[in-house]
C-alpha cells in the first residue's frame, strides 16, 4: 500500500511504544566537557509530535517518509531535518487499517526499527545543540550515528568532527575526523574543540 498525505502534526500514536533516545553524556567526558551533553534525548515513553509538509507511507514496505521542514518535538528536545525516513515493524498490526487513512500509519502495535534523517539535521535541548548532514538511529542495536560536518555545542563550548557514534545503552560516544563514511579508511582532518572557561571572578 502506498499513501501520500499532507500532514500538520502527528502525536505520540505515530511512534507509540518505541525507545528513541539521542544522548551525548560520555562524548562530553572524552572531550573535556564533563557530563554536559546528557540533555539531548528523545524518549519513546513520552509523547512525541512530528510535523512535516508531506508524509508518504508504504505499509507493505513498512516505511514512512516525512519531507519538507520536518520537526520533531518532545519536552525540551527539538529535532529538525529536511527528510525523515521511519522504518517500522508492522507484523502485529495486520492489514485492517490499510484503507482507513491515518490508522495505517506506523503506530499502535507497530514498532520502529530505524530512523534516518537527512538534508541537514539539527537537535536542540535547552542550551545543548548538535548538527550534522545526516543521522541514523538503530533501535535494535541502540546506536546513533551522525555524519557530515558534525558540530556539538553547549553555550560557548564547541566540538567539531565528521562522524559521531553514540552507544545509547552505555552512553559512550566517539567523535571522529578520519572515518567519515564508516568504512575504516583514513583521510580527513582533525577533531576540533573550543572550550571557554567559566568566569569565576564573582
Amino acid at each position: 500500500m502506498n499513501m501520500r498525505l499532507p500532514t500538520a502534526a502527528l502525536s505520540a500514536s505515530l511512534i507509540a511504544g518505541t525507545a528513541v533516545m539521542l544522548s551525548f553524556p560520555v562524548y562530553a567526558q572524552q572531550g573535556g566537557l564533563g557530563n554536559n551533553f546528557n540533555g539531548l534525548q528523545l524518549d519513546g515513553d513520552q509523547p512525541i509530535s512530528i510535523e512535516s509538509s508531506t508524509l508518504d507511507v508504504d505499509d507493505k514496505a513498512a516505511i514512512a517518509t516525512f519531507t519538507g521542514n520536518v520537526s520533531v518535538a518532545q519536552g525540551p528536545t527539538q529535532l529538525r531535518t529536511g527528510k525523515l525516513v521511519v522504518h517500522y515493524n508492522n507484523s502485529g498490526s495486520g492489514q485492517s487499517g490499510a484503507s482507513s487513512g491515518s490508522s495505517a500509519l506506523p503506530g499502535g502495535s507497530s514498532s520502529i526499527e530505524r530512523l534516518e534523517a537527512s538534508e541537514k539535521v539539527y537537535v536542540k535541548s535547552e542550551d545543548q545543540v548538535a548538527t550534522a548532514e545526516r543521522a541514523s538511529f538503530d533501535m535494535a542495536s541502540n546506536v546513533v550515528v551522525m555524519t557530515g560536518d558534525v558540530v556539538l555545542s553547549q553555550g560557548e563550548n564547541v566540538a567539531e568532527g565528521c562522524r559521531l557514534t553514540i552507544q545509547m545503552d552505555t552512553g559512550q560516544a566517539r567523535l571522529e575526523s578520519t572515518n567519515c563514511d564508516g568504512s575504516g579508511s583514513g583521510g580527513g582532518g582533525r577533531v576540533r574543540m573550543m572550550l571557554t572557561p567559566e568566569d569565576n571572578s564573582n
